[in-house]
This record gives C-alpha cells, sequence and structure tokens, in this order.
C-alpha cells in the first residue's frame, strides 16, 4: 500500500475509534453553527448595575434550533461569573446550570439535559433581559482563572409570536436530527490584569524641610536660609519652633545641595508641639515607607549632621509608611526648640505627585 494512503487510513480509523468512544451526547458538537464574540475589559450591566469584568463572550440565544433569539453573554471578573439572558422576544423561565464536569448536568438516561432540575431558576414574566451571578468559588473543582467553565443556559421565550425553547451557546447538539436538541458554552475563565508592582529600592537620605540649613555655602543654599554652621556643603535642614501648635514640613529625599528641584516629595512631618511635649509623626505618600527614623528633638541647636548621633534611632522591619515618635522638650533659653527629622526611604524612583 502507497505510505500517503497508509497514514490517511490510520487517522480515519483513529478518528472513528475516538468517536464512537465518546458516548455522552454532550460531547457531540458542529462548529459550524458557532456565534461568537469576545470582548475584554469590559463594563456590562447587571440587572441594573454596571460591573468592570475581566472579559466577556457573546453567543447567540437559539430558539426552536434556528431561530435567533438574542444573545447569551458570559463575563467573569475576579470573584463572580455573570451569565445574561438577552433576547428580541420575551422570556418566562429560565434554567442555568455551569460546572467545570459537564458529565454533572442533570440529564435523563439518554443524556439529554433536563433544564427543570437546573440548580439556578428565575421567572423573568415578560422581560428581556437578566443576569445570574454565581461565586467563582462555588463552582466545584473551580480553582484559578484560566480554567474551563462548561454552561448550558436554556429560556423559556416568547419569540414571533410563539413559545420556544432556546439554548445559548456556540456548540450544537443533536441538530437538525431526530430526538432532543440543546446548544451549551465552554468558557475559558478571564484572569483579570493587575498593573504591575511598583519599582521599589532603597531611594536613601530624607529631610524635613525646616527653616535652616546646616552649610555654610551659597551655592547649597538657593533659598538664602539661616545656617547652622556645620558643614560645608552637605545638604539637610533643621526646624526651629518658638510657638506651640501643630506643623508640617515636606519630606524630601535626594534633594542635593538643598535644591528641591533635585529631589523627590515623598511625604510630610507632622510636628506638634504643645507645652513641654513635642511629637513628631512621619507620613509617607503611597507606594514609600522608611527602613530607619532618625530624629533630633531639644532645646539647644542641633552641633551634628550625623543622624546617628541625634539621639534617637529607630529601624523598622517591616518598613513603615507612617510613624510617631514623642519627646519631652521644654525651651529654656527662649530661641524656641529644635528638631531635625530624617529618615532612609524605600520606595519606586519615580511617582507622579
Amino acid at each position: 500500500m502507497h505510505m500517503k494512503k497508509f497514514y490517511l487510513l490510520l487517522t480515519v480509523v483513529a478518528l472513528i475509534f475516538a468517536g464512537t468512544a465518546c458516548n455522552n451526547d454532550l460531547l457531540q458538537q458542529d462548529d459550524s453553527m458557532s456565534v461568537k464574540s469576545s470582548e475584554s475589559l469590559a463594563i456590562i450591566n447587571v440587572n441594573g448595575e454596571d460591573i468592570e469584568v475581566c472579559g466577556t463572550q457573546t453567543y447567540t440565544l437559539w430558539a426552536g434550533q434556528t431561530i435567533n433569539a438574542g444573545t447569551l453573554v458570559v463575563s467573569n471578573d475576579e470573584t463572580n461569573l455573570y451569565v445574561t439572558y438577552n433576547t428580541t422576544g420575551t422570556f418566562n423561565t429560565l434554567h442555568l446550570w455551569v460546572g467545570t464536569d459537564l458529565s454533572l448536568v442533570p440529564s435523563n438516561p439518554q443524556g439529554i439535559p433536563v433544564p427543570g432540575q437546573f440548580p439556578y431558576t428565575y421567572n423573568v414574566n415578560g422581560g428581556t433581559s437578566y443576569t445570574f451571578t454565581i461565586p467563582l468559588a462555588s463552582i466545584p473543582s473551580f480553582s484559578k482563572c484560566g480554567d474551563l467553565i462548561y454552561i448550558v443556559a436554556h429560556a423559556e421565550v416568547i419569540i414571533n409570536g410563539k413559545n420556544e425553547t432556546a439554548f445559548g451557546g456556540d456548540i450544537p447538539v443533536n441538530i437538525n436530527e431526530p430526538g432532543r436538541w440543546y446548544y451549551y458554552v465552554k468558557y475559558t475563565t478571564v484572569c483579570c490584569e493587575t498593573p504591575p508592582p511598583p519599582q521599589f529600592e532603597k531611594l536613601g537620605t530624607a529631610f524635613a524641610k525646616g527653616g535652616y540649613v546646616f552649610t555654610t555655602d551659597k551655592k547649597s543654599n538657593p533659598e538664602n536660609l539661616p545656617s547652622l554652621n556645620l558643614t560645608k556643603n552637605r545638604w539637610g535642614w533643621a526646624i526651629n519652633l518658638k510657638t506651640e501648635g501643630t506643623f508640617s514640613f515636606e519630606l524630601w529625599n535626594g534633594a542635593g545641595l538643598n535644591y528641591t528641584s533635585k529631589g523627590l516629595l515623598v511625604g510630610n512631618v507632622v510636628v506638634d508641639f504643645y507645652g513641654s511635649q513635642v511629637t513628631v509623626t512621619y507620613n509617607l505618600l503611597q507606594d514609600y515607607s522608611i527602613e530607619e527614623a532618625h530624629i533630633y528633638a531639644g532645646d539647644l541647636k542641633p552641633q551634628t549632621i550625623a543622624p546617628g548621633q541625634y539621639g534617637f534611632t529607630k529601624y523598622f522591619n517591616p518598613y513603615v509608611n507612617t510613624f510617631s515618635q514623642t519627646f519631652e522638650v521644654s525651651d529654656l533659653d527662649s530661641d524656641g526648640i529644635w528638631l531635625i527629622a530624617h529618615a532612609i526611604v524605600y520606595g519606586p524612583r519615580v511617582v507622579n505627585i
């Protein structure tokens, strides 16, 4: 026998064997009558409420085997499956079955689905649309997005003035053949796309922007602020409070030479100063956090720019985006109290503020 004919014969025999091995009517298909469209990241109306879904597919609702009576729209988000019936006629009772194992569809001994035994039922009573909302977690054996779900959707519909049985879907069974007919759906649940997490990295030093600088060099004092004369060009600020109250200071990271235009605003520091108590609170913007906090709080002007010598150091594991510390400070020399709020910051290098 010619080799090509031999291979062809083997292929035909294999197909025949596969067809006879599948004796469940639910697996008989004819994709020539499939009508389906798909869309991702859509907004659907669920019985009057707009819901954003991760994906949606639309199938034809077939009445009397061949009459296009409307649509069956299947969608999902992270938690629910939505099955929406729409008709150009009117509905009476709807019946729905969903699952991951097609052999579990309530059926008669011949393997034909029995809609009256389906778990989801609703009488639309003359309406034209209805949506079933089914928690994905309630579907047996469903485990994750991307899993396949079978759907058998039946409807009692009045179309062209006649009562008809309708099924939605793109996979036909027993169409144009003697016996009971129906359609069903194989729907692959869509994974919801989430934005990638920001790329976090150690951004380094941040200071609360007070009214005094450390530097003596004019090049590193663009705002011409008074100086504590502690260094020639190292950047950073100190805070001097002469009155009680609540004050907020911007928290800047990497503002070299005290130029905020070179830095990154990562949050603020709120200071509550009442009586002999001062509370320093770090508030980081979203996606930012601090690994270390160093605070100077005293009656005398700071004498060092080294954060480890400020008098208070706190390490965080895990990192935090808010933190408060209270100190006892009295203004004994009537020149106010002095603060430096320093932090080591983590977060995305670039952010829209």
